[in-house]
């Protein structure tokens, strides 16, 4: 007999707006964590494997597919304002404008086709 594990099906990115409120408050404590971790960075001290721990369980919890080693972004484009919560990796930063403003992958395809 084989057996065989099925992945469960998760998404590359979620918009903070269809979260239910239990998620919603679990990526308002994760950024608070994060904020946290990196004051600690700052300071000096090692903290990537905690880091790392936190954004791969809440990637778990949301459902997101998180390549190993990376962490959650939130978009916050400026043009659409769509909130997608995705991995660092596949976004991109805009600085264009008074700071660096971090864009999801749909976002940097249509805004820099259009121009915006």
């Amino acid at each position: 007999m084989t057996l065989t594990l099925d992945r469960p099906v998760t998404r590359t990115a979620i918009s903070y707006r269809n979260l239910t409120p239990q998620q919603q408050t679990g990526w308002d404590q994760l950024e608070d964590t994060n904020h946290d971790l990196e004051q600690a960075a700052d300071a000096g001290n090692n903290v990537i494997a905690e880091l790392l721990l936190v954004h791969a369980t809440a990637a778990q919890f949301l459902g997101i597919d998180l390549p190993a080693g990376d962490t959650l972004v939130k978009c916050s484009c400026e043009s659409c304002n769509c909130e997608a919560i995705t991995a660092a990796s596949l976004c991109s930063e805009d600085h264009s404008g008074y700071g660096p403003v971090i864009q999801c992958p749909t976002c940097t395809d249509e805004h820099r086709s259009l121009g915006d």
